[in-house]
């Protein structure tokens, strides 16, 4: 839904961080595949299709390095076509779940990885502090080590065990989604990516008064007889987010924000814009603009670029341009 943005100085920054641990850390992949069981084990024809000769040099036998790193630093582009190159494993299959369960036990070890402290000092540099899939929760990552968000693999790492360490497939997620999304398998059914992609303008919430709703009631923020729903007509990704907004049950989740938007409405009623010129007149030293008096009386943040530093802040933008523009209208 918001995008991850990491600039070219960050990105490089978190690599090279991932980098070293893989070289360093005694369970590192680049360790591990020097393992002679290892390798003797990925050498198997018909077990783990392809991996070997990505991975290994096929005229010395030994590790490309280059070619690991490269894996461990895919975009989702890259990370797709390792999908049409290596396949998938079916969890279903008794043989292909043996082979998974190996590769991620043994040769992809994300459980080791994921207790390293190398995860917290990435998601600290990433500084993702909202849940990017549903901008519903914070995911604050403390220096400690002890609370961080959950990574979600945005390719699930039991259909895909090959890129369980890849930086770009690991989503910083609050656990409700990670749940909810679980093992889609997001290549045969797409959502929004969230290092690439977002909902942006093009999709917006909005809310919808029950035709038994009481329209004074809904304005003034007392009445719950409305609707929160997203148009997503005019996004090129159309069917991504309703995919997403489908398998990670966000319209149920919404729902349950009633309470939210009614503070929303209650607020907007009372503090109509002749208020809030009022307001920015009387403190010139603390506001700039009428947007920065709506993020005072909403305690949030709706500029875009903001969006994915608070929680619902993008709804709380859509409903107040809606409100500002065409207003409620019936389901």
């Amino acid at each position: 839904m918001i995008k991850i943005n990491l600039d070219g100085k960050l990105k490089k920054e978190i690599e090279q961080i991932l980098l070293k641990d893989a070289h360093s850390a005694p369970t590192g992949i680049f360790w591990v595949l020097k393992d002679p069981r290892v390798k003797k084990e990925l050498q198997k024809k018909g077990c783990y299709p392809g991996i070997y000769d990505e991975l290994y040099d096929q005229a010395t036998g030994e590790l490309a390095e280059e070619r690991v790193k490269k894996l461990l630093l895919a975009d989702r582009k890259d990370l797709e076509q390792y999908i049409v190159k290596l396949g998938r494993y079916d969890p279903k299959k008794r043989r292909e779940k043996d082979a998974s369960q190996y590769l991620f036990d043994r040769v992809f070890q994300y459980k080791t990885y994921a207790n390293r402290k190398v995860v917290c000092e990435i998601l600290r540099k990433m500084d993702v502090p909202v849940c990017p899939y549903c901008n519903r929760q914070f995911i604050f990552t403390l220096a400690s080590g002890r609370v961080r968000p959950q990574l979600d693999h945005f390719f699930p790492k039991n259909i895909y065990p090959y890129l369980a360490l890849s930086l770009y497939n690991m989503v910083p997620s609050c656990s409700t989604c990670n749940m909810a999304k679980s093992v889609l398998d997001t290549q045969i059914k797409p959502i929004l990516y969230p290092f690439d992609e977002e909902f942006g303008y093009a999709a917006q919430f909005n809310i919808r008064m029950e035709r038994t709703g009481n329209f004074a009631q809904i304005m003034q923020g007392i009445s719950d007889q409305f609707v929160i729903q997203l148009d997503d007509t005019s996004h090129p990704k159309e069917a991504a987010i309703n995919e997403q907004w489908k398998s990670l049950h966000l319209e149920e989740l919404y729902t349950e924000h009633k309470e939210y938007v009614m503070d929303i409405l209650k607020s907007k009623y009372v503090n109509t814009s002749k208020r809030i010129n009022e307001i920015r007149k009387t403190f010139p030293k603390l506001f700039n603009s009428d947007g920065e008096v709506k993020n005072m009386l909403y305690m949030t943040d709706i500029r875009k670029e903001c969006w994915g530093k608070r929680p619902l802040s993008k709804l709380t933008h859509d409903i107040d341009q809606q409100l500002d523009s065409k207003g409620i209208c019936y389901i």
